[in-house]
């Protein structure tokens, strides 16, 4: 009887959830009820499950608003319902063509003209085209709107609705009068956007920021009249304005439609094998060809397992499954896109393994297969495939083009509100400012899916702003109303639907211009309805280890099979157990390096098991797994059957399969048994654990265990299974750890100069890596024109600074550098430099950013001497058009300056490069810093528990003083030594004694007590500060050298002597300066140019002159 109602998948246009519309609609009376979202399907699926679940009919239906197929200026709306399955068909056709732009309103009505005795029309009052023409008194114009479709349609496929609020009676007149000329029977459209008339200020609000709209506060009287009313109460209304006929046609059209969906199908596509080869005997094959590439095909154990499995897969109807992947996972290895060693479950496939689908023997490993694949629960299989980030455009393209476009789809998402978006959306209508947005969502608790009822109950300051005043208590009120509610629509990452067919003659889609089309249904949907959808999971490492490997391949000439490595090699062993896992995938938080620490792994088995146990519920037992391991707990078994089982991780059920063997060993389950009494447990299914209980010990009975130890036993694997962690899993994700920890250990630079690179392309969260490469690898060297590539990259066995590390530095210019350089050469000179480079890019813009940050100081000149002339340069080679030789007399010459100070030069090289890039001030003193016991390094605070004192050295960086409301100066710091940052509070007391020392750039002594700030993250409020002792601070370099020795090329002679001399002049000192030439002939300056002995001149000559090339006596 409803058909103008709309959910709250016509985004931002209702507040209907689906599940609250149906269950409240059967409380009021309502036996059938439509719901019609404007031009799509979303909810079309969840709708109809809801519907019967609560037993009410449901009628699907949708709202095409678009363009008026007379009045074409204006957009209109009109209802579509399907009578059947055919007619369903032909909305999933409408809900596609209405989504093309511009709208087609011939390819609209053809879809509706096929459909003939499906569909139903109805042009709701106030919003339809011929409400429109008729209360404007263009009847002739209606006549030709209904003309466009009687001939498409039989009797009582087209109505004309009547709305009973807003009620206008001459419109209502003018309607039954038309209707009545013409043939067409009314109807009741009541327009339902809420379930009650409170909603209707969410709806306010939702259509405001849909609109980008303000509104005040006024807004909160509002009550609407298109909500949901009682059935009686319609029915009555309807009736006493005389419009009964529109009640007796819902009714009759309510009970006219039977539409089915058909669920649960099976929708698999069909692989297609060599002609007169059945798909399994195609799949067998394959099978076997893998055992024998992994010679085992004599081998019973691994033949049994192969038949078991096969038998599992042809039975359930999954052989084409495994075809298809495998199919998939082929092209992966000809376009040489690197697959994960498995996820989740799959590993447990032997079939999985031979196919090489994945890459763990799940013998070996004593992986289950029933933990992936259980015959006694019908379920689809589920291969998840890891790719890098950066190719599942070319998996996704290679779907597409081998199954055809229109049988693959992406996936759809839903972004809902959540609890700070929906204040934070509510604050901006009622047009608050950023600061007060900032203040509402800073008070909800950071926590992953937080709802605004558990912020509330959670967040002191939260409710004190609630109470605040009658405003805010309806504001948040608003927030709860919206909160859940679809926001936009976005595409799953990773899921891709498969099917052999049409999908659109199957599911609602969207096409996407030049792109995969996209499900109008969630994923969860898609497979209800038994549609094939598969996940290809971008994993970053899985890039990052392409990228050592081919670095380790064009560095040192070795081709590594990283699936063959010793997967007890001692090296990489060794790196497990120092846990100097940084960037090692899983194993990088501080926490689970801590369990490294104390566990002490001596095999690949031990990393498995800590990869397992670090998570939230199986994290309590770590502590007893590592006493047992070392011997300091006894391991006690319940009955000596538990032992084969269990011995390996020390008595302590850590994975799910343990407990699907202990039911098999010790109650004569099959796997399938045991994994379901698993899932029972995991769930808390009471009902089937108490049958299941009685199973499992009549059969521990049956094999000689008493019943008391029965007894524990069940109870034992109970406790367990709430957090047994699947083995499978941990398995293959260890195994890539290992992969990863292993090139780190045998290959340090390749493996950091990767894991950076990545991060200089994505996230700046890599580089955190930085100062942990610089310990390992040594100082990092400096960008150079001539040495530096465009990223980070290995120079003698250090990492060299790349020239895209420079701010604003354009890739197409530095493309252009490199490119020059390795063509004609390195560049010999300033000039030289300017002249090869692209006249596009000749200017202060570009070339300024390359002094400031040093790029150019292996040119010969001082960056204050290239900077005073780069304007001259500039203006020549823009005159002289590049025709140098033609203006030789003109070469402007390079006038020497005095260089700039080092607090300059700094300044202006950390304004380019940032901190992060640049040798930290603390740098020549860490060794001594980090020998001595008394002090923390700042990376270490985040492990040390809230108020614990600490002593610690650390650079000033930058300091910010504030008046309190007693006009008492405090200050808060920012501190940093190379390995990190830590913010700091010194409150008044404390800032009155150190002010006068306290100075940014200054290295300083602080103590301090560690706190928690309103966010609850760590800082650190300090007791007292201290300059630096004679025992910690950094030694001056002592003189033991009396002369420098620099071999200087003849064909540079001239040019780099002039910048020797004038470096001389700037940074006089105690060392004689002898010049070697190439014919080994000799000669000293003058002593006026005697040099400086200081490690920032020895840098200064190692950049001009090359390392090889100077000598100390």
């Amino acid at each position: 009887m409803l058909f103008n109602s709309r959910s709250a998948y016509s985004l931002l246009q209702s507040t209907l959830d689906v599940e609250s519309y149906v269950k409240e609609a059967k409380r009021l009376g309502y036996q059938a009820i439509g719901l019609a979202d404007v031009n799509v399907l979303y909810g079309a699926l969840q709708f109809y499950k809801a519907c019967q679940k609560e037993q009410v009919k449901a009628l699907i239906g949708i709202t095409l608003k678009i363009p008026g197929f007379i009045e074409s200026g204006k957009n209109f709306s009109l209802l579509v319902y399907a009578r059947d399955y055919s007619g369903y068909l032909s909305l999933i056709a409408l809900s596609k063509a209405v989504n093309q732009s511009p709208v087609n309103h011939t390819e609209i009505r053809r879809i509706i003209a096929a459909a003939l005795n499906s569909l139903v029309l109805i042009t709701p009052a106030k919003e339809g085209e011929l409400d429109y023409l008729i209360s404007h008194d263009r009847e002739q114009e209606a006549c030709q709107w209904v003309d466009l479709w009687q001939d498409n349609l039989s009797k009582n496929r087209l109505f004309l609705g009547i709305s009973i609020y807003p009620y206008n009676e001459l419109e209502v007149k003018a309607l039954q009068h038309f209707a009545k000329n013409q043939g067409i029977g009314l109807i009741v459209s009541q327009l339902i956007e809420t379930l009650v008339p409170e909603d209707a200020v969410a709806l306010k609000f939702l259509q405001a920021i849909d609109a980008n709209e303000t509104l005040d506060e006024s807004v909160f009287a509002y009550r609407g009249a298109h909500y949901l009313y009682h059935r009686d109460d319609l029915v009555r209304l309807y009736q006493e304005k005389g419009l009964e006929e529109a009640v007796d046609n819902a009714v009759n059209l309510a009970k006219s439609i039977d539409l089915q969906l058909k669920m649960h199908q099976t929708l698999l596509p069909r692989f297609s094998p060599p002609e007169g080869v059945t798909s399994f005997d195609y799949l067998k094959d394959q099978v076997l060809q893998g055992l024998q590439r992994i010679d085992k095909l004599d081998n019973q154990i691994y033949l049994d397992r192969m038949n078991h499995e096969l038998a599992i897969i042809q039975q359930m109807g999954f052989v084409d499954y495994f075809l298809i992947v495998w199919e998939i996972i082929g092209f992966c290895r000809y376009a040489k896109i690197r697959t994960g060693p498995g996820r989740g479950s799959a590993a447990g496939s032997l079939i999985a393994y031979l196919l090489d689908i994945t890459q763990v023997d799940p013998i070996e490993y004593g992986l289950l297969f029933e933990r992936f694949l259980n015959p006694e629960r019908y379920n689809m299989p589920d291969i998840d495939i890891d790719i890098p980030d950066d190719k599942r455009y070319q998996v996704f393209n290679f779907i597409e083009k081998h199954y055809g476009h229109k049988n693959v789809a992406k996936l759809i998402t839903f972004g809902t509100f959540g609890a700070k978006q929906a204040i934070r959306d509510c604050l901006r209508v009622l047009g608050k400012s950023k600061n007060e947005q900032s203040l509402w969502s800073k008070a909800i608790p950071s926590k992953p899916s937080i709802k605004l009822q558990e912020a509330f109950k959670l967040s002191d300051t939260l409710r004190r702003i609630v109470h605040q005043s009658k405003e805010n208590q309806a504001l948040f009120d608003l927030a709860l109303a919206i909160e859940g509610l679809p926001r936009h629509t976005s595409i799953h990452a990773s899921g891709i639907v498969i099917c052999d067919q049409d999908l659109s003659q199957l599911i609602p889609v969207l096409d996407r211009q030049g792109e995969l089309q996209l499900t109008q249904f969630a994923m969860e949907e898609v497979e209800e309805l038994g549609l094939l959808k598969m996940d290809f999971l971008g994993l970053r490492n899985l890039q990052l280890l392409d990228d050592i490997l081919l670095t380790i391949r064009r560095e040192y000439q070795k081709e590594i099979d990283i699936r063959r490595i010793d997967l007890s090699d001692k090296a990489t062993l060794a790196l497990f157990q120092k846990a100097d896992t940084a960037g090692v995938f899983q194993f990088e938080s501080s926490g689970i390096r801590q369990v490294l620490q104390r566990l002490y792994p001596e095999s690949l088995e031990d990393i498995i098991a800590v990869n397992a146990l670090y998570r939230p519920g199986p994290m309590q037992q770590i502590q007893h797994f590592i006493a047992r391991k070392h011997g300091k707990e006894t391991i006690d078994y319940l009955h000596p059957l538990l032992k084969p089982i269990l011995e390996k991780t020390y008595g302590i059920i850590v994975y799910q399969e343990q407990v699907m063997q202990i039911c098999r060993q010790l109650a004569g389950f099959t796997l399938g048994q045991a994994d379901l009494l698993r899932r029972a447990m995991g769930k808390k299914q009471i009902s089937i654990m108490d049958q299941e209980k009685t199973r499992f010990i009549e059969g521990a009975l049956e094999r000689g265990i008493q019943q008391q130890t029965a007894e524990q036993i069940f109870q034992y694997i109970y406790q367990f299974a709430n957090y047994g962690f699947n083995r499978s899993h941990a398995v293959v994700y260890s195994t890539l750890a290992f992969q990863l920890a292993y090139l780190k250990a045998h290959y340090p630079a390749a493996f950091y100069v990767c894991l950076l690179n990545q991060g200089t392309h994505s996230s700046q969260g890599d580089l955190a890596y930085l100062p942990v490469a610089k310990r390992v690898l040594g100082r990092l060297l400096p960008l150079d024109i001539n040495l530096s590539k465009a990223d980070l990259s290995i120079d003698q066995g250090s990492l060299r600074l790349g020239l895209m590390a420079i701010k604003g530095m354009r890739a197409e210019v530095c493309r252009s550098i490199i490119q020059e350089r390795e063509l004609v050469g390195k560049y010999q000179n300033y000039f030289d430099f300017l002249s090869r480079l692209d006249a596009a890019y000749l200017n202060e813009k570009t070339i300024q950013p390359l002094i400031d940050a040093g790029a150019l100081d292996c040119l010969g000149y001082n960056r204050a001497s290239l900077t005073h002339n780069l304007p001259a340069f500039i203006q020549y080679f823009k005159f002289s058009n590049n025709q140098i030789s033609l203006f030789k007399e003109m070469e402007p010459k390079v006038e020497l300056v005095e260089d700039w100070t080092e607090k300059e030069r700094l300044a202006r090289q950390r304004a380019v490069l940032g901190n992060q890039w640049m040798d930290h001030p603390m740098s020549s003193m860490m060794t001594s810093i980090e020998s001595s016991s008394q002090y923390t390094l700042l990376e270490q605070i985040s492990a040390k528990r809230v108020r614990s004192t600490v002593t610690f050295i650390a650079f000033v960086e930058e300091i910010r003083k504030k008046t309190t409301k007693r006009q008492e100066e405090m200050a808060f710091l920012t501190v940093s030594d190379p390995q990190a940052e830590a913010k700091l509070v010194v409150f008044p007391n404390v800032f009155q004694r150190i002010q006068t020392f306290l100075q940014e750039g200054k290295i300083l002594c602080f103590n301090g007590r560690i706190d928690q700030d309103l966010n609850g993250q760590k800082q650190i409020i300090v007791q007292s500060i201290e300059r630096l002792t004679d025992q910690i601070a950094p030694k001056a370099p002592t003189n033991k050298y009396q002369t420098v020795f620099i071999r200087l090329e003849k064909e540079v002679m001239a040019l780099k002597l002039d910048w020797l001399k004038q470096l001389c002049l700037q940074n006089p000192g105690p060392l004689k300066v002898i010049i070697v030439d190439s014919q080994k002939k000799s000669w000293q300056l003058d002593e006026h140019y005697n040099l400086s002995a200081a490690s920032r001149i020895q840098r200064a000559l190692e950049q001009a002159f090359g390392k090889e090339n100077i000598a100390y006596r």
